[in-house]
């Protein structure tokens, strides 16, 4: 969706017009509500089959590695139990989402280990990708991932990995569930802290008014990036950094904010 900065200043029911046409399975509206932590614990405890009382959520989370790739997590959500969890939202069928997930959870686990620390000390962790498709072409609604010894044994390393997607519709209470993330009707109370939280986004004057900034946020870092890569493609040619930051119309403590982060 493209957003245009007049759409974000209109009246208060241009705003929410505007804020009706999201869902969860847009990064930028699951982020604002996952901050919700009622809301969180929610989605969280109904994915697992289990209760999780959270204690600390945070969205668009980036974990910073200056010498190789950084990666910005859609939510990382820690437990009363010091478990994580990483829920990644993808609407993308084209790239390679076992990889992807694997290289998030190594981003995870080098975070949360402190240098001369013992492995042992690395928090269990669950890997989550909710996705429009259905990754393993097997008309299922959910899958986990396991890894086993002569086909025979489990093997366990702390690693949790759960992928949930919205086309397959088998009409389980978990299949209204997804449905729900993917049209997240403000007229749908079904889903408690959840259905809350995006009713308070989607209706509430300052809920509204809070998604909006969000939005424009976005825009905003979604514009900078651009340029970046304008500056990376140029330095690629040849063009002196002074000359490519002029014609990006970028400063230089802006891009080289940015330019860790993108690739």
């Amino acid at each position: 969706m493209v957003i245009r900065h007049e759409d974000l200043i209109g009246t208060y029911e241009q705003k929410r017009a505007l804020v009706s046409q999201f869902n969860l399975m847009d990064d930028t509206f699951f982020a604002v509500v996952m901050r919700n932590k009622d809301a969180c614990e929610y989605l969280l405890s109904a994915l697992l089959g289990k209760p999780i009382k959270v204690i600390e959520n945070k969205t668009q989370y980036s974990l910073r590695n200056i010498e190789n790739h950084s990666v910005v997590l859609d939510a990382l959500v820690e437990d009363d139990e010091h478990k994580l969890y990483n829920v990644e939202i993808q609407i993308n069928d084209k790239k390679d989402h076992g990889r992807r997930m694997r290289y998030y959870h190594t981003a995870i686990d080098w975070s949360y280990l402190e240098k001369g620390e013992d492995y042992e000390n690395l928090p269990e962790l669950y890997m989550i990708l909710i996705s429009v498709f259905d990754p393993f072409k097997k008309n299922k609604n959910h899958y986990e991932v396991k890894q086993y010894v002569d086909d025979t044994t489990e093997y366990d390393d702390g690693i949790h990995r759960l992928y949930f997607n919205t086309e397959v519709d088998d009409g389980t209470g978990l299949s209204k569930l997804l449905q729900y993330l993917k049209l997240s009707e403000a007229s749908n109370n079904n889903f408690g802290a959840l259905s809350q939280a995006v009713n308070y986004h989607k209706v509430k004057n300052e809920g509204v008014d809070f998604m909006c900034k969000a939005v424009e946020e976005y825009a905003k870092e979604q514009r900078l990036e651009g340029n970046v890569k304008t500056v990376k493609n140029l330095l690629k040619k040849g063009i002196p950094l002074e000359t490519a930051l002029e014609c990006a119309e970028l400063d230089k403590e802006t891009y080289e904010k940015y330019a860790e982060r993108v690739q």
